[in-house]
């Protein structure tokens, strides 16, 4: 599945458990894949409700992420965060304002993965580099950008959005296959109260992650690109990006 497939899917899951068919806002059971990373089964009880999700896979953590190419390995730390943001909007029973704290602390991390896309691309695939950085990629670093620049104004220090950058990336090696919600390890007390505070204002300037249209990149066609992620980053390709739709 491509790319741009990827990051649909994981939309599509989150809209469809925001605005599920029940009063709770379950959906039925539902076969998708969840971020550029990973696909996502989940299922449903004779009542209706949704399980968490399984993630397919063996071992702990996103794969990919140290890849010694850079650009495979900078996707992986960008499809692994859509994908986690993604699941924990499906099935993590967060409120509004909890899934834009897990925004916030990713935030760092996202943009830089997004840079390091942009500073790393192969010179064969030059064709797509501003269609992928725009309008694929884009999107979401730029929606990130935002709510990092929140977090600056709020009095983060450089040092500390590198602790950021460093609490999102551990998470990210620690997930777990069946997690609904990433653990992030515990924020010093400042720190929390920091990401809390941002999180509020974060959470009513921008539309809901599930529902921000900026963030539908169906119509978005990068073939070239698909297929050197299938060909040359193994990991990724192991969890089905790059594969032909």
């Amino acid at each position: 599945m491509g790319a741009a497939l990827y990051v649909v899917a994981a939309l599509s899951l989150a809209a469809c458990s925001s605005g599920g068919d029940g009063a709770d806002g379950t959906s039925p059971t539902t076969t998708v894949a969840a971020g550029a990373s990973t696909s996502v089964t989940a299922t449903s009880d004779t009542s209706g409700a949704t399980s968490a999700p399984t993630l397919p896979g063996e071992g702990v953590g996103v794969p990919g992420l140290d890849d010694p190419d850079a650009f495979c390995a900078a996707w992986a730390a960008y499809s692994g965060t859509v994908q986690a943001i993604g699941v924990a909007q499906a099935f993590g029973g967060l409120s509004s304002v909890e899934l834009a704290r897990l925004e916030v602390a990713a935030a760092a991390a996202l943009v830089a993965a997004v840079d390091a896309i942009g500073a790393n691309w192969p010179s064969a695939l030059v064709g797509e580099r501003s269609e992928v950085l725009a309008n694929l990629v884009g999107p979401f670093g730029r929606r990130a950008q935002r709510s990092l620049s929140m977090l600056l104004d709020a009095g983060a220090t450089d040092l500390e959005v590198e602790q950021f950058v460093q609490l999102w990336n551990e998470a990210l090696r620690t997930r777990l296959p069946d997690e609904p919600v990433i653990a992030l390890a515990p924020l010093p007390s400042e720190l929390d109260e920091l990401v809390r505070s941002v999180a509020q204002r974060f959470d009513a300037a921008v539309t809901p992650f599930a529902q921000d249209p900026s963030l539908d990149v169906s119509s978005v066609q990068t073939p070239l690109t698909d297929a050197y992620l299938a060909q040359q980053c193994p990991d990724l390709a192991s969890s089905g990006v790059g594969d032909a739709v």
